[in-house]
């Protein structure tokens, strides 16, 4: 075994624990084509690359691993489907990763499917399990660190989501070809970011816990924000207030009366202050056993309040729209945090997917006059609006469906 084999496959757990199949195709492609440029690689692996093509490297395994590579990227730039893949990636990375790797080994043996199922050695198939347990180790506490920022915008309107996953596609498409030329540098690389992810999850964890109190009547830890203790029903005399980010503060909130919209309004049940789990209007919160939007006339107050905002959106999204091209981005973050994401959280994944696209048509064409000085002022608004009136009517519709 190549000495460089298993440092590219213990390095590999980085670009894996990000993404699937862009990093296999990464790795398929200098496979195949290292041999031409051997001077950019050490010479074993050269060596290696040489015995191409094989099952791994072959045009067929090119254009598979190219396709999903493909297809990976694009389903990662809507929020919808990103939701999808978190629930099967944890599973799909680890088999990838360990696939790969036995891949770079089989340049070696051409007969490597044959012993891959008769009689693969131990010291082969261990370290590529090894290698799918790092990538599920390390994919799990990514996923940890990335569920606060879910929770603090599920649906992405800040777009920070978006722009780290462009970070992990360029991640998962040079992270190969860097680990091959700089091998030690990368596996450094590697410990530091696992040691950042492992303390982000900690520091997460207890930023969670330190926002807890005690509760007066029966002891249980409560969120500070709570109305009441999930546990004994006791109402919290003083609740904090809710961040604009979600996070539950000791600071006193300034309306009380408002405290539990505002709650649910950052998807956390507006008793005890709990997470929401499921994108839905009517739910039971897991920890205290109520139900949301029960209460008809909660409901209607909840979509009053949201009313209520709908003219001063407007008019600040007058004055974003009135700056060219630079007043967009701020505009639309603007109005779907404010408007849109309290009644989008509650709308189920496959109808908001059908409604961003639908939407996304009409924007395109109304984005191209945001450049025209006066006329330009009215795109943002009008943007907000009819995404406002959309979502709106089809929570509203939930609401009337029932349980």
């Amino acid at each position: 075994m190549q000495l460089n084999t298993l440092i590219f496959g213990a390095g590999s757990v980085g670009p894996f624990a990000s993404r699937a199949f862009v990093p296999a195709f990464a790795t398929a492609m200098m496979m195949r084509f290292a041999p031409q440029y051997a001077a950019w690689f050490p010479d074993d692996m050269a060596v290696i690359a040489s015995q191409a093509p094989t099952w791994f490297t072959s045009d067929t395994a090119l254009m598979i691993f190219g396709l999903l590579a493909a297809l990976e990227i694009a389903a990662s730039k809507s929020p919808d489907i990103r939701a999808v893949f978190r629930e099967i990636d944890p599973y799909i990375k680890p088999i990838i990763a360990a696939i790969t790797y036995m891949g770079i080994v089989s340049t070696q043996d051409a007969g490597f499917v044959q012993q891959a199922t008769q009689h693969a050695g131990f010291s082969d198939t261990l370290p590529a399990l090894m290698i799918g347990l790092g990538v599920f180790w390390l994919g799990t506490l990514r996923g940890g660190v990335l569920g606060v920022l879910i929770d603090t915008d599920e649906d992405d309107d800040i777009g920070v989501q978006g722009l780290f996953s462009w970070a992990e596609d360029i991640w998962g498409m040079f992270g190969p070809i860097l680990l091959l030329v700089f091998p030690i540098v990368m596996l450094v690389l590697l410990g530091i970011v696992a040691g950042l992810l492992v303390l982000a999850r900690k520091r997460a964890q207890a930023r969670e816990e330190k926002s807890k109190v005690a509760c007066a009547h029966c002891g249980e830890m409560i969120y500070a924000s709570a109305v009441r203790c999930f546990a004994c029903q006791t109402p919290n005399t003083s609740p904090g207030a809710i961040s604009f980010m979600g996070r539950s503060l000791a600071t006193p909130t300034p309306d009380p009366r408002a405290h539990p919209y505002k709650l649910v309004e950052k998807k956390r049940c507006p008793v005890c202050t709990t997470h929401l789990e499921n994108r839905t209007v009517h739910q039971t919160c897991q920890a205290c056993g109520h139900e949301l939007f029960k209460d008809p006339d909660f409901a209607e107050a909840y979509l009053a309040r949201s009313d209520s905002r709908l003219p001063v959106v407007l008019i600040v999204s007058v004055l974003f729209s009135l700056i060219p091209v630079v007043g967009l981005i701020p505009g639309v973050i603007y109005y779907r945090m404010t408007l849109i994401a309290p009644l989008r959280k509650y709308i189920p994944r496959t109808r908001t997917l059908l409604l961003r696209w639908g939407i996304r048509i009409l924007f395109f064409f109304l984005i191209m006059f945001q450049w025209v000085p006066v006329a330009g002022g009215l795109v943002v608004p009008i943007m907000a609006l009819v995404n406002y009136t959309v979502y709106r009517s089809a929570f509203k519709a939930l609401l009337d469906t029932g349980p």
